[in-house]
């Protein structure tokens, strides 16, 4: 391989607490760390949530065990309006989670404690089981392992993420050049992801590659804007830098401007970032307009002019966001100032 990448996984197991958890004798953790010496047969297993694996694990265990009993969590998004027709994917989940199978019954109300026999729920009723399967989610870990790991600028993994970790598509970090995190839960969809920075650095006989800043901050900030979307891995590695010294050519601005749209002005709040391209040299610049603008002007135009200060810059409305916010990008001198390769890396 043409370079040397460091792949770690960041992420546990979410488990919920209980009084008296270890009071019942044989617990079986979580659905992610399961025990292949584990035999259901016959036993009285609880289930604890439901994830993503329920459709699964919970058909499974119906087949041989001497009851199923699902205690689901209280619903953290409650969503109205979705259609009710039965499709065949809602047909396929209800047979898997036990729908058909008399042995699965589903306890509603929530868990009190655990006992020596079982489990004990705010209704009074006790529950006896021989076993518990925590099916409780994944959460993700607030920081890396390492809090010594230090980048090409000499700055450590700890003083990059002061705020908290910001990793582009939760896999790579600007100035921490091949270091490669796997974050969860969707591992497959992450590795494919290092897989093709792997073999992008093989084709082009690269031995370093590193996200742009201004890629993981905007990233970063749409993340927050918006729900999460399906990764498309398509395009995707532009966002990567495969110089042997990528400079710190990423200028920020967070302030006032002003948005000529239509032939009408508006006075917004913008944050912007760019890098330049060693590809075709131009500065590519992009951000996020916090300010709502009329439909009006967005329908008869996309392209705009941005102004901050004495300076100005052709821009284009690429998105509208259903928080009212918008996406600017342009190509060339930025509406903002900044410094060159050389100053900008001091």
């Amino acid at each position: 391989m043409a370079g040397v990448s460091e792949a770690e996984r960041r992420g546990h197991r979410k488990l919920v607490r209980f009084q008296a958890r270890r009071a019942i004798g044989p617990i079986r953790p979580t659905s992610a760390a399961w025990d292949r010496d584990f035999d259901p047969a016959g036993k009285r297993i609880a289930v604890v949530g439901t994830d993503a694996a329920a459709a699964h694990y919970i058909s499974r265990l119906s087949e041989s065990a001497a009851s199923v009993t699902v205690f689901t969590q209280a619903p953290r998004r409650v969503v109205t309006g979705v259609p009710l027709w039965t499709t065949r994917a809602k047909r396929w989940l209800r047979r898997r989670t036990g729908a058909e199978h008399p042995a699965v019954a589903w306890a509603t109300a929530a868990i009190d404690a655990l006992t020596s026999s079982g489990i004990r729920t705010s209704d009074g009723v006790e529950h006896p089981v021989d076993a518990i399967i925590y099916g409780t989610g994944f959460a993700i870990a607030d920081q890396v392992g390492d809090q010594t790991l230090v980048g090409a600028g000499g700055v450590t993994i700890r003083q990059a993420w002061d705020d908290g970790m910001e990793p582009y598509l939760g896999v790579a970090v600007h100035g921490f050049p091949n270091y490669f995190f796997i974050t969860g839960p969707d591992t497959a969809a992450q590795a494919r992801c290092v897989v093709e920075c792997m073999k992008l650095m093989e084709r082009t006989a690269s031995r370093r590659i590193e996200v742009r800043r201004s890629s993981q901050q905007v990233f970063n900030e749409r993340a927050q804007l918006k729900p999460a979307q399906p990764h498309r891995q398509t395009g995707g590695l532009e966002a990567f830098d495969l110089s042997s010294a990528a400079t710190e050519d990423d200028q920020t601005y967070d302030g006032a401007a002003t948005l000529t749209l239509a032939g009408a002005r508006f006075r917004v709040r913008v944050r912007l970032t760019g890098h330049l391209d060693p590809i075709d040299g131009n500065y590519h610049w992009q951000g996020t307009v916090f300010d709502s603008l009329p439909e009006t002007s967005l329908t008869h135009a996309r392209a705009a002019t941005l102004t901050i200060g004495g300076r100005s810059a052709p821009a284009r409305i690429t998105e509208q966001t259903p928080w009212g916010t918008h996406s600017v990008a342009g190509v060339g001198p930025p509406p903002y100032a900044r410094s060159g390769p050389a100053s900008a890396t001091t």
